[in-house]
């Protein structure tokens, strides 16, 4: 397992490899004579095709977030509706499309899972799109039997009853570098306990706005649009926007670890604005929903302690300026993860209704953002919060050490923890590379016990005695504790090996001698208080329990 949420990106690379299908009979693999694609009801329906090489993703991964990203040919005249679905071509590694047409879109297997992108306002040339999370099809995709890294994914936009003469366009990959459409996907490896779990808005109670800190619009504030920034309509002090969303049902068991967290919103218009807000997680355990009168709005509400700071602009020549969001586009917040653990590491989380609000943080006066509320289409444009999570928690922070983590250790007691990764196929630099691409200094724990690859029950010194663990922030035991971990997953899964718990007993008999820890001192991860883990595994912890009242693992 890696604990982590990876990325993989690619572009259209060969004019084999996109294309429109016009009716069920023309192919056009270039597009039209201009290099353009269309998709939608243009005289009769149209299909658009895209196939990206060397998507090296193993199989049976999770799949968090994935989309399309193409750039519009033709601007639009108008707002009009265009109702599309997206698919997957059904094939392990589907063959580039030939220009005779005999493998054109409609002669292909298709995935079972689909996406629908109804999109009901105009789009202007050359300003990227972004589709809706194409997650379940990828991973319908990556879970083929000759499914293999490096194989090719293709997928179709076919019309989805768009009304007559609605369509939509983008450039081909004869239009050159910089206009073909590109692929997005972000990635778990197939691991025994990571989970992705997706957080909806589930009634008109469940989002809206909040103006100047006084005023709740359960609706946004006009035309089912939810406002974020500063609007410019008072004194720059007195001007903010917040929103606030209620998402359900978030089924995550409290003590899971959390490896990524986003917030997924769709545009309803095209904008420019630079606003730039603070994301916080609404502090209880089952987030209540909001009363119609504001009397429960989000300025009124315990935030989290977490925060992730959200700035839609960036610098061009040394000026800031707002980052362009199109209609009916997807965009996605920074990381949550740490905002998300908060909420769930909390006492009496029970996994039902999480709360997140956009709080205004000086925002230049009049940028705002706008997304769609849950009003508009009874929430088929609401925000969604995508969260991947494994119960194997191996760290309760990812905090850089700072300079107090590296006074003298002064310790008490002795930590027992496994490492959640497999017993037999994990090297002891592994993680300690993990850990100080955490920003550590050093690995977390102060002795390691190894398993097969660097040879079984194998002691290997972690960071040194006297410098402050990272390994245990509850009840401060980071400052007043040595901390040893066997290589292993250990709950509901491996078991110790002879020879790891005949070094254990060994280590834990010298660190008490050396350091007159009393036995009774000797405590499996989890039952630190305040540590919400199933370190150190159902199979290790009865051990560690006997030892502390025997003086013996067995």
């Amino acid at each position: 397992m890696t604990n982590q949420v990876l990325k993989i990106t690619a572009t259209v690379q060969q004019n084999s490899d996109d294309g429109r299908e016009a009716g069920s009979s023309t192919w056009n693999i270039g597009g039209n004579s201009s290099g353009i694609i269309t998709f939608g009801n243009y005289t009769e329906t149209q299909t658009a095709a895209f196939r990206f090489r060397g998507i090296d993703i193993p199989q049976f991964s999770k799949i968090f977030l994935a989309r399309l990203k193409l750039r519009p040919a033709v601007s639009d005249g108008g707002d009009f509706t265009v109702n599309l679905k997206i698919k997957g071509i059904k094939e392990p590694d589907p063959a580039p499309f030939k220009s005779d047409g005999s493998n054109r879109p409609s002669t292909r297997n298709k995935t079972v899972n689909s996406v629908d992108w109804d999109i009901i306002k105009k789009w202007n040339v050359h300003e990227w799109v972004q589709t809706p999370n194409l997650n379940l099809i990828v991973e319908e995709l990556v879970a083929q039997t000759n499914w293999r890294p490096g194989n090719a994914i293709t997928f179709v936009i076919e019309d989805d009853g768009s009304p007559s003469d609605q369509s939509k366009t983008c450039f081909d990959f004869s239009k050159g570098d910089g206009y073909q459409a590109e692929l997005e996907i972000y990635y778990l490896p197939q691991g025994l306990h990571e989970q992705i779990t997706v957080g909806f808005i589930q009634g008109n109670d469940r989002d809206g706005e909040e103006d100047y800190k006084t005023t709740w619009y359960p609706s946004g504030y006009q035309n089912n649009m939810t406002t974020f920034g500063d609007d410019g309509s008072l004194d720059p002090n007195e001007s903010s926007n917040d929103a606030g969303f209620i998402f359900s049902p978030i089924s995550l068991p409290q003590g899971v670890e959390i490896l990524s967290a986003k917030l997924l919103v769709t545009s309803p218009i095209q904008n420019n604005g630079h606003a730039n807000i603070l994301i916080k997680g609404i502090a209880e355990n089952d987030a209540t929903v909001f009363q119609s009168d504001g009397s429960n709005r989000p300025s009124l509400r315990s935030k989290t302690v977490s925060e992730v700071q959200w700035n839609t602009g960036h610098a061009e020549a040394g000026v800031l300026i707002g980052d362009h969001w199109t209609a009916e586009s997807v965009y996605e917040s920074p990381e949550l993860k740490e905002v998300i653990q908060e909420i769930i590491d909390r006492p009496g989380w029970v996994g039902s209704k999480l709360g997140i609000i956009l709080e205004n943080y000086f925002s230049g006066h009049g940028n705002t953002k706008y997304i769609w509320d849950y009003n508009q289409d009874s929430g088929k444009y609401a925000p969604q919060l995508v969260i991947a999570w494994t119960r194997e928690r191996r760290v309760t922070t990812r905090d850089k050490d700072v300079e107090v983590y590296n006074k003298a250790n002064y310790p008490e007691f002795i930590i027992v923890h496994h490492s959640a990764t497999p017993r037999d196929n994990t090297y002891f630099q592994t993680i300690k590379k993990a850990h100080i691409g955490y920003g550590w200094d050093d690995i977390g724990y102060h002795r390691w016990i190894a398993g097969a690859l660097d040879g079984d029950g194998v002691l290997i010194l972690g960071r040194p005695d006297n410098q402050i663990g990272a390994h245990c922030d509850s009840n401060k035991m980071n400052y007043r504790s040595l901390g040893v971990v066997l290589c292993g997953n250990f709950h509901n899964s491996e078991t110790p090996t002879v020879a790891q718990l005949a070094t254990l007993q060994t280590a834990l008999d010298e660190l008490r001698q050396e350091r007159g820890i009393p036995k009774e001192r000797v405590f499996g991860h989890g039952e630190v208080p305040e540590s919400a883990t199933n370190c150190p595994g159902n199979a290790l912890l009865p051990y560690v329990q006997n030892y502390r009242t025997t003086g013996s693992l067995q």
